[in-house]
């Protein structure tokens, strides 16, 4: 006696249908996670003569590096609130009446005091632990949107 195994799949095609988002949304709430933990370690490190340069830190969305397969944020300061964060993070040539080589003496080389470097190293090793943890969260809470909107129909 044959067996009737027909099932309808329309509603659980449907349901990944809306799934296809998904993708994006829990790539870019992983790497947010790992950034802000990087730039959190950058205000800890960084140079607190004003504050200045420790409150113009943040973690922005880099549409120009981002592709279809990858997600870039990047942990970066506002040059407008800190303009010489630069001359911190990599060091400088000091420079003493006028611009280097139009009159200006160069007094010497002021060493860096990097903080984003280091930032980013100390958070480096934890880095995967971090997205996979936050990745494990928002795939649930995404999983269950996806399935509210299924049963809504």
């Amino acid at each position: 006696m044959p067996v009737d195994a027909s099932v309808d799949l329309s509603s659980v095609l449907a349901g990944l249908d809306r799934l296809s988002g998904v993708s994006e949304s829990l790539a870019r709430s992983m790497a947010v996670a790992a950034g802000q933990v990087v730039r959190d370690e950058a205000k800890a490190r960084a140079p607190v003569d004003t504050g200045k340069l420790r409150d113009a830190l943040y973690l922005a969305y880099s549409d120009r590096r981002s592709r279809e397969s990858t997600v870039v944020y990047s942990v970066t300061w506002n040059s407008k609130k800190a303009p010489h964060g630069h001359l911190l993070e990599f060091g400088h040539w000091q420079v003493v009446g006028g611009k280097r080589g139009k009159g200006g003496v160069e007094v010497g080389f002021t060493p860096a005091r990097p903080f984003l470097r280091p930032a980013y190293e100390a958070v480096a090793p934890r880095m995967a632990q971090i997205m996979v943890e936050r990745g494990r969260e928002r795939l649930q809470e995404l999983l269950r949107g996806a399935a509210g909107d299924v049963e809504s129909d």
